[in-house]
Formats: C-alpha cells, sequence, structure tokens
C-alpha cells in the first residue's frame, strides 16, 4: 500500500521512445526482440513518465496532470493511481 508521500521515479532500466505517433516503453535488461516485453502507453501516461525525470509524488503528479489535461480531479486521481500501479507491477517505474 503506498502512501501520499511515497515518491515514484522512473527504473533506468526501462528506456523510452517516440515511434512515429507512439510512445514506447522498452526494458533494456530483456529480450527487447521479446515482443511481450515493449509497452505502449497513451499521451497522458508519456505526461507522466516525462514528469518523472525527477522523483515525484502522486499529488505532485496529479498537480501537473491537472495543468495539461481538462478533467475531472476525481478521474484524474483515479486514472493515475491505476497507472501508477500498472508500471510499478511492471517495473518501469518504483517507488522510493
Amino acid at each position: 500500500m503506498d502512501s501520499d508521500n511515497d515518491r515514484y521515479e522512473r527504473n533506468p532500466s526501462f528506456i523510452f521512445r517516440r515511434i512515429v505517433d507512439e510512445a514506447v516503453l522498452v526494458p533494456i535488461q530483456r529480450d527487447v526482440a521479446d515482443m511481450d516485453c515493449i509497452y505502449s502507453v497513451n499521451p497522458c501516461g508519456a505526461f507522466i513518465w516525462q514528469q518523472l525525470d525527477r522523483p515525484s509524488t502522486r499529488a505532485e503528479l496529479q498537480a501537473q496532470l491537472l495543468v495539461e489535461y481538462a478533467t475531472e480531479p476525481e478521474v484524474l486521481a483515479s486514472d493515475l493511481a491505476s497507472f501508477l500501479d500498472e508500471m510499478v507491477s511492471i517495473g518501469a517505474i518504483r517507488r522510493v
């Protein structure tokens, strides 16, 4: 269970690339020929990844997202929590 004070950071073992109009995360410690290891992220996910150029709390990320995207704060908070949980589960980001 994470708390509001937890900070998140990128896992340096993942690289982010834009390929045409798609943003992908690729773990560099795995066989990059294995397509199951390549993760596509939507524009919002790419924005969050870019914000994690320094460790950030969920509240800090949410504030940045609210500036960038016009959406309801409750919906954004839920979507952000799901995204962070998924990225932690695959190892792309970690709590620090």
